[in-house]
């Protein structure tokens, strides 16, 4: 499995109704790169990685998850990745570390193992004093913070954040993003989506960025700026995406 690709997705499509949400994307990642996913809202983001994760079925092409369909081998797949949702749906009655306990049970992670693991986590990301008070009390960011360090108790094999910086102060961010370069370092492929252009610029191996549904341009930064001839991302994400979908 591990000469597999992390993930290739061919030909893919999702349409609600008469409308394509996303059509006839293309990309493929490697091993141990952190690849940004641009796009104004309502671009088919969400819906792309929704596809890829295996909580929503294509309408057309496929995706594979080290070889693996993601609807057929629902089980196998859920074993190798970890997900951060944009908008998070967690129990809200119960304490930060009462849900990664819960968390790494559902994964069938090691009790010996996890217990390390939540203790690392909950100190690494600043959550060690609000670790024992309910999640209904938490901000944003906190929310964000704990369901990251949720999604990596089982150690996967691919990392797909879907505004991971949602809510949070820049001293978080700044963690965050360090601790998304040091899990890249070790191996562990990244799924980056994020409206914050200059961190995907700083962040991201390569990127795609994905306009109406449909991926307009991929590749490194400085080959898409040297392409179109602009200093920076910003510029070149207005020249690509329509100014109506930039609002928030």
């Amino acid at each position: 499995m591990s000469d597999c690709c992390p993930l290739e997705v061919v030909d893919l499509g999702r349409c609600f109704d008469d409308f394509w949400a996303v059509r006839s994307l293309d990309f493929r990642l490697v091993h141990g790169e952190i690849y940004g996913f641009l796009g104004p809202n309502g671009a088919g983001k969400s819906t792309t990685i929704k596809m890829i994760t295996g909580l929503i079925k294509p309408t057309e092409g496929y995706v594979r998850l080290f070889g693996l369909d993601p609807i057929e081998n629902e089980v196998d797949v859920k074993k190798l990745i970890g997900v951060v949702p944009e908008h998070l749906q967690m129990y809200d009655r119960l304490t930060g570390r009462e849900f990664l306990e819960f968390a790494a049970r559902m994964y069938q992670v090691p009790e010996s193992h996890y217990n390390l693991k939540i203790k690392e986590f909950l100190h690494l990301l600043d959550l060690d004093s609000k670790a024992d008070i309910q999640i209904k009390d938490y901000s944003n960011g906190m929310k964000k913070k704990t369901a990251l360090a949720a999604a990596l108790l089982h150690d996967p094999k691919i990392l797909f954040l879907d505004e991971p910086f949602t809510g949070m102060d820049a001293m978080s961010v700044i963690k965050v993003r360090r601790l998304i370069k040091k899990l890249c370092d070790q191996g562990t492929t990244i799924f980056f989506s994020s409206h914050i252009l200059e961190v995907v610029e700083k962040l991201c191996d390569r990127m795609a960025i994905i306009v109406n549904g449909n991926l307009c341009e991929e590749g490194t930064a400085q080959q898409m700026l040297d392409a179109y001839k602009v200093k920076n991302l910003e510029d070149l994400f207005l020249s690509l995406a329509p100014t109506e979908g930039l609002r928030e």
